[in-house]
């Protein structure tokens, strides 16, 4: 090494060495990258300044330690160790290696070894290049998360898609199925109807007809859910408040659920008008409460319902949808039941499909949410898993009208309204009084009487349901009997109670009869034909 050729005569050796340790100490503490000299004790023999920043100590405090002292042993003899022994052998050696250091904690390194011979060819010692990556390993990951996420939500999406059509498929078929089988139930109920009026009221086939158009009655039942989910049944709209008719649902719920369901609510937004029947509205949120509290089975639990109003927008962006209001009402309904695995999440909102024991269930709840939710421009979603619950998110699009827009069809039109199951009759009086109807609705027979003593009181029409517990149909029979006008009736039958109706038949009363679940369409069109 010829040291002489570059000094110059008037500089001595020493001021000469001096500079020459000032520049390349510059230039170390300057480099980007961790450098360190490092001897065959593996003992830190110098490092530069970058060194000693990521590790919040000065040159002094880490010069004269082995690399155990400083990385810790276990990954000095796990990931450091074997890299160096190979260097000192001759060979240049680069890995990547997550270390963890105190006082910083967990980073990513990529360290190159280069060995540092003497002049007599001897390694003796070796030069460490470090490089943090911490940054570029967090942003790969992320960006590997992120395609994840897109993968996930393009699968999801597709999946929702050959969903959607498969469900149309289902539905056009079975739209087509329910109306070929109306009219065999008409053909049925017809006969069934001749029939018994040949037949003496005392006779044991009487009765056994009578069940026939039972039976009858509860199949048309089934067809109007499965005419439902096919959005074949035309809907009579009104601008309703959907916390009215939450907050009607929820009350039935809590009064009926069993000892071992708390049924929760949090409700943020109290003003959401939507263009609906309010009838169907009560069958979405009764179906998805009815499904979270069986989801319990005997198990304590709890079933939470919130709603808020979420941006359009959102609903565009988060659920790939074409939207067709500013604003959403989003309902949620969470429970803590058991939950289902992807396979029975692919299934649920297609018809007859139950995950109950045969006999305890249509499999119909959740593909009439379905139907009536897609009819309304919204959209029902479900995330479950395994042992964890179940949540249900509805979204439906939120009207510009006001709820005190109502059809002028109903104004000035006076009925008699007695009411049977309280939530039941209370959403549709609901929907009745929006669609501009005047109602009397007397809750007891003190009020029923004085209602009806009233001389001057001649109402248009009486809708009478026949689960009604405090107003007997004898009690409405007796007060009609002496009056000399035509009174026009709708009978609101339960299928699951026997009514006599053979008694409104004999008195002479102009009845018509609905089988519920009754839709206001179905309501207001008993009403029109009887109201002329």
């Amino acid at each position: 090494m010829n040291l002489g050729k570059n000094i110059p005569e008037n500089d001595d050796f020493t001021s000469f060495l001096s500079r020459e340790k000032y520049f390349s100490d510059h230039i170390l503490d300057n480099c980007r990258s961790m450098i360190s000299i490092i001897n065959r004790d593996y003992v830190y023999e110098k490092v530069n300044a970058p060194f000693c920043n990521a590790h919040k100590e000065v040159a002094d405090a880490i010069v004269g330690k082995t690399l155990a002292d400083v990385w810790g042993q276990e990954t000095f003899s796990k990931n450091i160790k074997q890299n160096i022994d190979r260097c000192f052998s001759g060979a240049t050696v680069k890995y990547e290696a997550s270390f963890t250091i105190p006082q910083t904690g967990q980073r990513f390194f990529e360290v190159v070894f280069r060995p540092f011979p003497v002049e007599s060819g001897e390694i003796t010692h070796l030069l460490a290049e470090t490089f943090d990556i911490t940054d570029l390993k967090l942003s790969e990951k992320i960006a590997v998360e992120k395609e994840e996420e897109f993968k996930r939500i393009e699968q999801m999406l597709e999946d929702r898609l050959l969903q959607a059509q498969k469900l149309e498929t289902i539905g056009a078929l079975a739209g087509g199925i329910a109306h070929d089988f109306n009219n065999i139930l008409a053909t049925i109920s017809g006969y069934s109807e001749l029939l018994q009026e040949d037949l003496p009221q005392a006779s044991p086939s009487y009765q056994n007809v009578a069940k026939i158009q039972m039976a009858v009655s509860k199949a048309r039942s089934l067809i109007n859910q499965m005419l439902a989910f096919s959005r074949q049944v035309e809907q009579e709209k009104v601008i309703v408040n959907v916390y009215d008719v939450l907050k009607e649902t929820i009350g039935f719920i809590k009064s009926a659920a069993p000892e071992n369901v708390t049924v929760k609510s949090n409700i943020r937004k109290k003003n959401a008008p939507v263009f609906a029947d309010p009838t169907q509205l009560f069958r979405i949120f009764l179906n998805l409460l009815t499904n979270a509290i069986e989801s319990l089975e005997e198990r304590k639990g709890i079933i939470s319902v919130s709603m808020e109003l979420v941006s359009g927008k959102k609903v565009r962006d988060e659920l790939n949808k074409k939207i067709v209001a500013d604003d959403y009402v989003l309902i949620t309904f969470r429970d803590t039941g058991k939950g289902m695995d992807p396979s029975l999440i692919r299934r649920i909102f297609e018809p007859f499909f139950t995950t109950r024991e045969v006999g305890k269930g249509s499999g119909m709840g959740l593909s009439v949410v379905h139907g009536i939710v897609t009819e309304m421009g919204g959209e029902v979603l479900v995330s479950s898993e395994k042992g964890k619950g179940s949540v249900f998110y509805v979204y439906l699009p939120v009207s510009a009208g006001s709820t005190n827009n109502f059809l002028v069809s109903g104004i000035r039109k006076r009925i008699l309204f007695i009411m049977g199951n309280r939530h039941e009759s209370n959403i549709l009086s609901l929907a009745l009084e929006s669609a501009g109807y005047d109602l009397i609705k007397p809750s007891n027979k003190k009020d029923f009487v004085a209602v009806m003593s009233e001389k001057k009181f001649e109402p248009d029409l009486i809708i009478y349901m026949t689960d009604a517990e405090n107003i007997r149909c004898e009690d409405l029979l007796g007060a009609l009997h002496n009056r000399t006008s035509e009174t026009q009736c709708i009978l609101i039958e339960d299928p699951d109670i026997e009514f006599p109706e053979e008694k409104f038949v004999n008195s002479g009363l102009v009845c018509q009869h609905l089988i519920k679940p009754v839709s206001l369409k179905e309501i207001k069109n008993a009403i029109q034909l009887s109201i002329k």
